[in-house]
């Protein structure tokens, strides 16, 4: 998800700012994306260089102190950047025909994709906002990006996860390591053991031994394992440890798979369907119930993965006191 939306905002009344931010993660976080706000006042000497990096919406007041906002578009088509800009001011139409090069003639330049202006009143600017941040959000909702979102979310959990159970091996004392070490054997490996014991000899017996071990699943310490070991580590620092955590994570792995994993391996086998008459969609199945992915359910995936990411930062963050 990357979940995060960047804003470089070029602003160069100092006491606007605080509340006008205020306003515009109000509107990022309505998406359940986190807003990174950057602001400059357009005379800094990185300025330019701010412009190449990659941001999702750039916002500028048209009449900065110098020339920047006289020069942007140029910059923009010189730097090939296509990020989405904003322009706001005071004086709307001189805004406007300053940008265009427009005289009595007309236009001598032709428009630009993705340039938005707006009169600098907080009425009329923020609900213009508004419609391009739900615009560069559509466009983010592409199943693809979705997919490519949800994936590397899963793989920082995954990560942190891991580095929550070295911290645990090294932290904890031996009475709770050893019961961790009875959970790992009881719970997980024995299990796993046993399973894949029955599984070999399974695919050893079967004619189809390609097709049956191709469709084998992985076994000792997968993603879902992993999370019910992150589990039981919770469960000792809520009991001794005295973190405090939602009691929904109480069952920590149960939390994970049916609010992120399930969503993970519907989002990679959805398939595009054209029986909506009024739109094409993406159709993926949970438990054997199709699922329709919709502006509704990418805002419910980001709030988990968001909540997600707090949760497993506070449990490994929480190692820090031990």
């Amino acid at each position: 998800m990357n979940v995060n939306f960047k804003v470089l905002w070029f602003e160069d009344e100092m006491g606007w700012r605080p509340s006008s931010e205020r306003s515009m993660k109000k509107i990022i976080e309505s998406h359940n994306l986190v807003p990174i706000i950057t602001w400059k006042k357009g005379d800094e000497g990185d300025a330019e260089e701010e412009l190449k990096k990659e941001y999702d919406l750039i916002l500028m007041d048209y009449e900065l102190r110098g020339t920047m906002g006289n020069i942007l578009i140029k910059k923009l088509r010189q730097f090939d950047i296509y990020t989405d800009v904003v322009f706001y001011s005071g004086n709307y139409n001189k805004m406007v025909k300053a940008l265009y090069n427009i005289d009595e003639k007309g236009m001598n330049i032709e428009p630009v994709d993705g340039i938005y202006f707006s009169d600098r009143k907080r009425e009329e600017l923020f609900p213009k906002l508004q419609k391009v941040v739900d615009k560069v959000v559509r466009r983010m909702q592409d199943i693809v990006n979705l997919r490519g979102v949800v994936l590397d979310n899963v793989s920082g959990f995954e990560n942190q996860m891991q580095n929550i159970l070295v911290l645990t091996a090294n932290k904890f004392s031996q009475a709770q390591i050893k019961s961790l070490n009875e959970y790992t054997k009881n719970k997980l490996i024995v299990p796993a053991k046993n399973e894949y014991i029955r599984k070999i000899d399974e695919i050893e017996s079967n004619p189809e031994a390609l097709k049956a071990i191709i469709s084998a699943p992985d076994y000792f310490l997968d993603s879902y394992k992993k999370a019910r070991l992150v589990g039981r580590v919770i469960k000792i620092l809520v009991d001794e440890y005295g973190l405090v955590i939602d009691k929904k994570y109480n069952k920590f792995a149960e939390v994970y798979y049916n609010e992120i994993i399930k969503y993970r391996n519907a989002l990679g086998h959805a398939m595009r369907s054209n029986e909506h008459a009024d739109r094409e969609v993406f159709i993926g199945e949970i438990d054997k119930t199709p699922l329709i992915f919709t502006e509704d359910l990418f805002r419910q995936m980001r709030a988990s993965l968001n909540e997600y990411q707090q949760v497993i930062n506070l449990v490994e963050n929480s190692f820090n006191q031990i």
